[in-house]
C-alpha cells in the first residue's frame, strides 16, 4: 500500500494508566505533534466538538529542552482553562525549536450550557514523559495528572 493511501491513524488515543490519564500522541512532524497534544488536551477536559473559534490567544514559551516545552505547552493551556476559562479548539505552532515555542490557540470562553465537563486535570507531568521519531513522522507519551 503506498504512503499517499495509507489512511491516516488518529492523532492521539488514551492508553492505560493506574491513576492518572495518559495519551499517546502523534503528528507528522513536531508542531503537528505539539499541536495533537493541544487537541488531546481539550478533549479531556470537554467535548472539543462543542467549543468555538471565538477568540485568538497568542502563546509563546521557552524550557530548557523539546521535553519540558511540551511539558509547559499543555499547562499554560490548562492556565488559560483555569484562570480564564479558555478552552482550546485549534492549535496552530507557527515556530517551535527545542526550547521555544511560538503558537496561535483559538476557541472561546468555557460556557457550562454548551461545554460539558469531562475530567478535571491538574496538570501535565514528567511522570513517563516521551517524545521519539517514528518512521512516519513523531511520538509522545503524556501523563496528565487528575
Amino acid at each position: 500500500m503506498e504512503a499517499a493511501s495509507r489512511p491516516r491513524r488518529r492523532p492521539y488515543r488514551q492508553i492505560p494508566h493506574t491513576a492518572d490519564l495518559a495519551w499517546r500522541i502523534w503528528g507528522k512532524n513536531l508542531p503537528e505533534l505539539f499541536e495533537n497534544a493541544g487537541r488531546a488536551l481539550s478533549a479531556t477536559l470537554t467535548d472539543i466538538r462543542s467549543v468555538r473559534r471565538r477568540e485568538t490567544r497568542q502563546v509563546s514559551l521557552e524550557s530548557s529542552d523539546r521535553e519540558a516545552l511540551l511539558v509547559d505547552w499543555l499547562n499554560h493551556l490548562l492556565y488559560l482553562s483555569d484562570i480564564d476559562g479558555f478552552l482550546g479548539r485549534d492549535f496552530q505552532v507557527a515556530s517551535l525549536t527545542a526550547e521555544r515555542l511560538e503558537a496561535k490557540v483559538e476557541g472561546e470562553i468555557f460556557d457550562p450550557s454548551r461545554h460539558p465537563s469531562k475530567t478535571a486535570v491538574k496538570a501535565a507531568t514528567f511522570h513517563k514523559l516521551a517524545i521519539v521519531p517514528e518512521l512516519d513522522g513523531w511520538r509522545a507519551t503524556v501523563v496528565l495528572d487528575l
